[in-house]
């Protein structure tokens, strides 16, 4: 079992190995992971989050001797609705986001470093708010879950030159939002296969996040800057990827370019492993492509209605929630819970 606390109290317990995990973020949130029955060199997460489940598949690819899992959606669009979501609307938009007369928590927590549009004129900006959203809201109730229940403290040592979200951030965001849009437009147009394709162990492939250059972290992440500084990164931070470079330990460099207060400093150099960054790159598409859902199924209320979706289920990209996967996120949390007393303690040795 390894537990890590981050700068907000936030705590992330982790048992098992790649493929065969439980993850816990909070007795009722995380995900527990596991290989499909079936299905060599594929992997399903069942998450859970506000007593519900779902499950997300992933598959297992290797480059340079680094072993990392790639998204596989579960649905794919017709061309006209991808092409609808980077298309200008007739007029801006406005949206009512977290509510009007009770703002979400985590919206005023934030408040000093992240701002959405005022108005939106075309789909792919909503979804960059919504995925910056989604990760920011993540930050937040992890931190909640670490501290109780109670509402995060604010952070002790803030970084003086933490960066908030400036719109020209928001704007290279908003580029890989149309960039993903456009993968995923083409990989639609594919035949697809009866049966799911056949996983090659050794196989070589480029990781999709080395095609990505602005990276929305989306899990805590303790590192060490170029110059000696330990620090954190937190959802909702943004990192620069530099090169095509990846080292022998499978690090590839990053520089801090917007970060909140408590993080690590922005225009800080470090490295991040490969299989970070693309963790981060799935989750990434996997809240594009929650964000994509609720345009489909016109659920995003004040936003002109798309055209018809065309959904298109994709039966590699699905698979059975495990049945036990809360009251498995639920124990994990008890036995962290008793080993972090127990250091505290005294009672566990080296």
């Amino acid at each position: 079992m390894v537990v890590n606390r981050g700068p907000g109290g936030a705590r992330l317990v982790e048992t098992g190995r790649p493929g065969a995990r439980v993850v816990s973020y909070g007795p009722h949130r995380g995900f527990v992971e596991r290989a499909v029955a079936g299905r060599p060199g594929y992997i399903s997460r069942t998450y859970v989050v506000g007593g519900r489940s779902y499950a997300h598949v992933y598959r297992e690819y290797h480059y340079h001797g680094v072993a990392y899992y790639r998204y596989v959606p579960a649905v794919y669009y017709g061309p006209g609705f991808y092409g609808w979501a980077v298309t200008p609307w007739g007029a801006p938009m406005r949206y009512a986001w977290f509510g009007l007369a009770t703002p979400a928590p985590w919206f005023g927590f934030y408040a000093g470093y992240f701002t959405p549009y005022p108005t939106y004129a075309s789909p792919d900006l909503w979804l960059t708010d919504y995925l910056l959203a989604e990760n920011l809201r993540l930050a937040y109730e992890s931190q909640q879950a670490g501290n109780g229940g109670q509402a995060p403290p604010p952070p002790s040592n803030v970084q003086p030159t933490a960066a908030t979200l400036s719109p020209e951030m928001k704007a290279l965001i908003a580029d890989e939002v149309r960039q993903q849009l456009a993968a995923e437009k083409a990989a639609a147009a594919q035949p697809t296969s009866s049966s799911p394709e056949q996983f090659t162990p050794g196989t070589e492939q480029l990781p999709p996040a080395m095609n990505q250059r602005f990276f929305v972290v989306s899990s805590n992440l303790d590192i060490t800057t170029a110059a000696g500084q330990a620090c954190s990164l937190t959802p909702g931070d943004i990192i620069q990827r530099k090169g095509q470079t990846v080292t022998i330990d499978g690090g590839v460099d990053v520089d801090v370019v917007s970060s909140k207060p408590g993080d690590c400093a922005a225009d800080s150099r470090t490295a991040v492993q490969l299989a970070d960054l693309q963790e981060m790159h799935n989750q990434f598409r996997e809240q594009l492509d929650s964000g994509l859902k609720m345009l489909a199924d016109n659920q995003a209320k004040g936003l002109p209605n798309g055209p018809a979706a065309g959904a298109r289920p994709v039966a590699e990209g699905t698979a059975a929630p495990v049945a036990d996967a809360e009251s498995q996120l639920v124990a994990q949390e008890t036995d962290a819970a008793k080993l972090e007393a127990q250091v505290r303690q005294g009672g566990v040795g080296n």
